[in-house]
């Protein structure tokens, strides 16, 4: 195969056209002079309590790490998707 024939196979695909839904951009909380998504704030906020109560009560490293970090995905997918939810919810 020469180059010529490789670029044929990459091919972009006709753009779809959004008529039903578009999307909106989630809400955003600035933090010195950056947007962030508020459901990342929030994750990291409930992560950092976490991890501070983990580290009172057993000062085990592994144990902060674990429990922040579960702490941090379940807040982070739990918020975006309430937020998704709600966006996609139509009135009436």
């Amino acid at each position: 195969m020469t180059a010529a024939n490789m670029t044929a196979l990459i091919e972009v695909a006709p753009t779809r056209t959004r008529t039903a839904r578009t999307r909106t951009a989630p809400p955003t909380v600035d933090i010195a002079g950056v947007a962030w998504p508020r459901h990342k704030v929030y994750a990291l906020i409930a992560a950092l309590i976490v991890g501070l109560l983990v580290a009172a009560v057993t000062g085990f490293g592994p144990a902060v790490a674990w429990w922040s970090g579960l702490t941090l995905l379940a807040v982070w997918w739990g918020e975006r998707l309430r937020q998704m939810r709600r966006r996609t919810q139509r009135p009436g």
